[in-house]
C-alpha cells in the first residue's frame, strides 16, 4: 500500500443507499466517529502498510453481515471485527511462501508418464506427493502447508506409493 492511500484515512465514510435510511446514516455517524481510533489500532496490530486494507475488509463485512445499529456496542463490535481481521492477516504472514521458497525453482521436470500417474492420485496424495519428492519440502513442511498433521502426511505418501507402484505406466520392465 502506498504512503499517500495510508493518508487518505480522513475522508468520511458514505454507505451506498440502502432501505434503512435511519440506519445506515447511523452506521456511517458509528463509523465516521471512530475511523482514526480504528487506524490506529489497526496499524498497532498490523502495521501502517496494512491498516487500510484490514479497515475496508472489517467495513465491507460487517455491513454486508448487518447494521450496526442493530448492535448494543457497536463500537466494541468494530474495534472486535478489526481486531479478528488483524489475526486473518497474522495467519496469513505465518503460512509458508512457496512461491518464494527456490526449492520450487529447481524442483525437476517429472517425466511425462510420472505426470499422468500423478494426475490420477486423489488430490490430497498428489500434493503430498509433489510437495516432498519433487519440492523436496519436509514432512512437517507438508503437513503445514496443506493444513493437515504430519501423520496426514505420511498416510497420503504411503498410499500415493501403494497406488504408483500398481501404476503399469510406471513399470520399470518395459524401460
Amino acid at each position: 500500500m502506498s504512503m499517500a492511500r495510508s493518508r487518505n484515512h480522513t475522508q468520511p465514510f458514505r454507505p451506498a443507499q440502502r432501505d434503512q435510511g435511519m440506519e445506515s446514516d447511523f452506521d456511517a455517524n458509528i463509523y465516521n466517529k471512530h475511523r482514526d481510533e480504528l487506524v490506529r489500532y489497526a496499524t498497532a496490530l498490523v502495521g501502517p502498510d496494512e491498516a487500510e486494507d484490514v479497515l475496508s475488509t472489517v467495513l465491507v463485512k460487517v455491513l454486508r453481515r448487518r447494521s450496526l445499529a442493530s448492535l448494543d456496542n457497536p463500537e466494541a463490535y468494530l474495534f472486535r471485527a478489526v481486531l479478528n481481521q488483524s489475526r486473518s492477516v497474522w495467519r496469513q504472514r505465518q503460512r509458508p511462501q512457496l512461491v518464494r521458497d527456490e526449492r520450487l525453482e529447481h524442483a525437476p521436470d517429472p517425466l511425462p508418464e510420472v505426470v499422468d500417474a500423478l494426475r490420477d492420485l486423489p488430490p490430497r496424495q498428489r500434493a503430498a506427493t509433489y510437495l516432498v519428492y519433487f519440492v523436496d519440502l519436509s514432512v512437517s513442511e507438508t503437513a503445514e502447508l496443506m493444513g493437515c498433521t504430519q501423520g496426514s502426511v505420511k498416510r497420503h505418501l504411503f498410499d500415493a506409493r501403494r497406488r504408483l507402484a500398481k501404476d503399469r505406466r510406471l513399470d520399470r520392465e518395459q524401460t
